[in-house]
């Protein structure tokens, strides 16, 4: 369906939960005919009721590994909307089992690209981004991928509510330092700690992940709050 010659983008969750890419055909193809990369003016923006038939606050993880994060959060905060994406198939699939077994109507999963679907939100709309352990690209021609770069790090600002967080994790201190580095322009987002970022957070919820790296490589956590709230 469009209105105004603009594409709005319907999902139907199987079972409330998922969505794989391969079962969004029409989605994708009109995904690849009115634009994606930065033609995002050709889409309607999208709200928390667009995955959800309700306006409860609205979470979004990037990069949802296993689901263990995400269902846990889910199930911790029935009160919550939880949406989840990974482009990894097999990663994905994974998560659907466990969220599966949460059993809540309050997380989505969408095996997709995150860039895309945030880009094409309605600005100031998310109350918190959780990117956990994000790819950390190790090999020095290939840091240039990773996620986390000033240009994202907006738009997950932009799209924010006035007060909204930016919660991540990494195990690479090298990569926390270019968090840091990347945070600089920023001047809508401040830390809740006393510095940028701190090691440990007790209220965290244990992933199998982090519990597998915390005693080897020790993780960095930052909580970042969007001003005006």
């Amino acid at each position: 369906m469009t209105t105004d010659n603009k594409v709005h983008l319907k999902f139907d969750f199987e079972d409330n939960i998922y969505i794989f890419s391969e079962a969004v055909k029409q989605q994708t193809e009109r995904i690849q005919k009115y634009g994606h990369g930065g033609e995002y003016e050709n889409y309607e923006r999208l709200t928390v009721q667009d995955f959800f038939d309700n306006d409860k606050p609205f979470n979004i993880e990037i990069g949802i590994g296993n689901g263990e994060f995400i269902s846990e959060y889910a199930k911790k905060h029935p009160d919550q909307n939880f949406l989840g994406f990974e482009v990894m198939k097999r990663i994905f699939r994974r998560a659907v089992v466990k969220a599966r077994q949460v059993e809540h109507e309050n997380i989505r999963l969408i095996h997709f690209d995150a860039t895309f679907f945030v880009s094409i939100l309605q600005d100031e709309s998310v109350d918190n981004f959780y990117v956990n352990f994000p790819d950390p690209w190790p090999k020095k021609k290939h840091k240039k991928r990773r996620i986390l770069k000033t240009k994202f790090i907006k738009l997950l600002v932009q799209k924010l509510k006035p007060g909204g967080t930016l919660c991540i994790a990494t195990d690479q201190i090298d990569y926390a330092q270019e968090i840091v580095e990347n945070l600089k322009p920023i001047a809508e987002l401040s830390s809740v700690y006393d510095t940028i970022y701190i090691d440990r957070l007790d209220d965290y919820l244990p992933t199998k992940y982090y519990r597998k790296f915390v005693p080897e490589l020790g993780v960095h956590f930052f909580r970042l709050k969007k001003t005006g709230g």
